[in-house]
């Protein structure tokens, strides 16, 4: 389908429910509250296209190319962006819950109050990433790259970090309870605030962090967690 084609039935209101659009060259199309549920974008070339407002749900975007696309306030739920590339895409105010973003390429990405509920990112490479306030309730972030990302006020209970890199990260007023952090890595980070009241801390890495409490350090040591002799 050519992108004209495809920007006039999303003008008209069209409903594209499982659509195949895979492989499909839509550089900057306008697809501004498109109704694409369960739509196929494999491999699907989308940078710069705006996706805002969109249906998304349950559609299949793996390893399309979604940089610098607008995704604000669209709905992403269980959709497939494994692979994907993501450099400096909008998804602010985006829903994408139980989403699969295994080895997505994020940096620079703005999630800023997106929900992120249950989201599979493990092995994401997220450096330099907007997570303010998002929703990351039992998100899985094992081995993910999220070096120097913003995760100010982000609640992100009961989730699994193992391994993660939050080295330089923002994690200010953020709310960790009962999440998993073996061997995450949080060299440089600013934790001033944060609540990680039954986190498991085993062998993870604070060094050189800002804003952990005397509490918090025994509670880390008594995991054989590392931070800085004094």
């Amino acid at each position: 389908m050519k992108i004209e084609e495809l920007e006039q039935k999303v003008k008209a209101k069209e409903d594209l429910k499982g659509a195949d659009l895979e492989k499909a060259k839509l550089k900057g199309a306008n697809l501004k509250k498109a109704e694409l549920k369960e739509a196929n974008l494999d491999r699907a070339d989308l940078r710069g296209a705006d996706l805002r407002d969109a249906n998304l749900e349950k559609a299949s975007l793996e390893r399309a190319n979604l940089i610098q696309a607008e995704f604000r306030g669209a709905n992403l739920k269980k959709a497939n962006l494994t692979e994907a590339l993501m450099h400096k895409a909008d998804f602010r105010d985006a829903n994408l819950e139980q989403s699969v973003l295994e080895e997505a390429e994020l940096d620079k990405a703005d999630f800023q109050g997106a929900k992120l509920e249950r989201a599979d990112m493990t092995k994401a490479q997220a450096t330099d990433c907007n997570f303010r306030d998002c929703d990351l309730d039992y998100v899985i972030l094992e081995r993910a790259d999220l070096k120097e990302s913003n995760f100010r006020d982000a609640q992100i209970r009961s989730a699994k970090l193992e391994r993660a890199d939050f080295r330089g990260a923002n994690l200010r007023d953020a709310d960790l309870r009962k999440t998993d952090l073996t061997r995450a890595n949080f060299t440089g980070a600013n934790l001033s605030g944060a609540d990680l009241r039954g986190a498991n801390f085993e062998f993870a890495i604070f060094k050189e962090v800002n804003g952990l409490t005397e509490e918090q350090i025994e509670e880390i040591k008594d995991q054989d967690g590392v931070v800085d002799e004094e």
